[in-house]
């Protein structure tokens, strides 16, 4: 099996989990309908948008797209992703939720290859203001505050 028929079939795979996570939203009881069940849903329509827009993109893009990364290249970036994780987990509790992530988006999109800095500021900014938006004023829900804040 191919790489993109691979990539297809996961994409498929997960707007269908999308769909079916949306549908869930209808056996909720009554009285989290307007609370659990929009949070749920707002994650399934999300989920499921993004699968569309990527399955749309891949079934665009020729099979052949060039020279890809080398494998020591990929290697490395895949163990520091990793070590960017788990520093990112150790550092949700004593700092918070949004000064963690205002740390790792940063160093995440520098270890993947993104090297100029407005366009990584601004992603930074534009990703912490989108997660407040919705999740803090929309949807109410409490983020790590942090114990050292």
């Amino acid at each position: 099996m191919s790489r993109r028929l691979t990539e297809i079939l996961l994409l498929v795979g997960f707007l269908v989990i999308a769909v079916l996570l949306y549908r869930s939203t209808a056996d909720y009881p009554k009285f989290v309908q307007g609370s659990t069940a929009a949070y749920v849903r707002f994650l399934g329509l999300t989920l499921g948008v993004l699968c569309a827009a990527q399955l749309l993109l891949s079934l665009r893009r020729p099979a052949a797209e060039g020279e890809a990364a080398p494998a020591d290249t990929k290697t490395r970036r895949f163990w520091t992703l990793l070590l960017l994780l788990g520093a990112y987990a150790a550092a949700l509790e004593p700092l918070g939720f949004f000064l963690a992530s205002a740390g790792f988006l940063p160093l995440a999109m520098y270890a993947t290859g993104a090297r100029r800095p407005l366009p990584v500021a601004l992603t930074t900014a534009g990703v912490l203001a989108f997660v407040y938006l919705i999740f803090v004023e929309l949807l109410e829900v409490h983020l790590p505050s942090g114990t050292l804040i």
